[in-house]
């Protein structure tokens, strides 16, 4: 470590924790999986829901609030964001109070859950390309046009291809076309963007060899977020339980961004103990997850049903919830842009500044 204190190596952990939190961990499990049932014929036993939601409050719930912990962390950082800190949550809860009392608030609600499906799709690829963008800025690594355009051409397709499932079981107006010649066109659309995705991965892998063959230091780590996501998708549609394993994937990959910022800004203003504060602050995002993400249910299993076993309270509770991952994925959009030198200053203030 040099004189300053500051870490060397460019890293956001190390480079092995940073490779194994952003795709190397899920990578060899969805793999291990997809060969299991599909090459052997076994079959994954289902998932018992205590440990779902143990691992959901630890790792997904956490990885929510952690975005409103960088968000709100001061005043100073939410001025910087106004639509992320101000606007879009007020539009958010305008929404929540139609969607409780306005006249066709059922279809509010659907649309609400359509947004967030869709939503969801460019939140899963935009955060991969940023992880790209991420470890390649650290090890200095600039892609030509072309290459990133490979790259990239597969997280677009795997977004269409995201999408095209979230529309699933949606039907148009009768008058429009018939069900049974939707679900055709369905069924060769969402072959059609399989076949794009499978061409695009040996498109993507030959941009990154290609950026390696030219002499550019093409990391795993920046390999690692692309190629997870080619995982994801069968996984999520082809595995049972499989959303909930990558949901966890998903907030695995997130976390170690946010709370490396958090580490700098404590260091930043404090010579106190880093573990102790950051031990505080993850059981401070644990807690608020369980009480906005995971309180009613949670509470209808301890105290028993109550209030919360009606289907009108069930339905708020969701829409809330939803409500909050839509804003999670603005806040990711509004605060991860790597071009920004506040961002870049805040989450490699860790690193010497040769290594930045």
């Amino acid at each position: 470590m040099p004189p300053n204190g500051r870490a060397a190596v460019p890293a956001l952990v190390t480079p092995f924790w940073d490779g194994v939190i952003v795709g190397g961990l899920s990578l060899c499990a969805m793999c291990s999986a997809l060969v299991y049932v599909y090459l052997f014929g076994g079959e994954l036993g289902d998932f018992d829901k205590f440990d779902w939601i143990v691992l959901s409050i630890l790792i997904n719930s956490t990885h929510f609030m952690a975005s409103y912990r960088l968000l709100y962390d001061s005043r100073e950082h939410a001025r910087a964001a106004p639509w992320a800190a101000i606007y879009v949550p007020l539009i958010l809860v305008a929404l929540f109070v139609y969607r409780l009392i306005g006249p066709g608030r059922e279809v509010v609600a659907d649309g609400i859950l359509l947004v967030s499906s869709l939503y969801l799709a460019v939140h899963y690829t935009g955060q991969a390309w940023g992880m790209v963008s991420t470890f390649n800025h650290l090890s200095g690594v600039r892609l030509e046009r072309n290459e990133r355009w490979a790259i990239r051409s597969g997280m677009r397709v795997l977004l269409a291809l995201h999408v095209v499932f979230a529309l699933g079981g949606r039907y148009p107006p009768a008058e429009w076309i018939s069900r049974a010649s939707y679900l055709d066109l369905y069924r060769f659309v969402t072959l059609s963007v399989w076949v794009l995705a499978a061409l695009t991965l040996i498109a993507g892998a030959l941009g990154f060899w290609r950026a390696r063959h030219r002499g550019e230091g093409v990391t795993v780590r920046a390999f690692l977020p692309w190629l997870s996501l080619y995982f994801w998708y069968p996984t999520w549609f082809l595995i049972p339980g499989g959303p909930l394993w990558v949901q966890l994937s998903h907030a695995l990959q997130y976390l170690s961004f946010p709370l490396r910022v958090e580490v700098n800004r404590f260091t930043a203003r404090s010579d106190g103990s880093v573990k102790r504060h950051m031990l505080l602050v993850f059981l401070g995002l644990i807690v608020a997850g369980i009480i906005f993400l995971k309180g009613p249910p949670l509470a209808s299993r301890i105290l028993g049903p109550g209030w919360y076993s009606g289907q009108a309270m069930r339905d708020a509770f969701g829409t809330f919830v939803l409500l909050i991952n839509i804003h999670h994925f603005f806040i990711d959009g509004a605060v991860w842009k790597l071009r920004n030198p506040a961002v870049r200053r805040e989450l490699f203030a860790h690193l010497d500044p040769v290594s930045r």
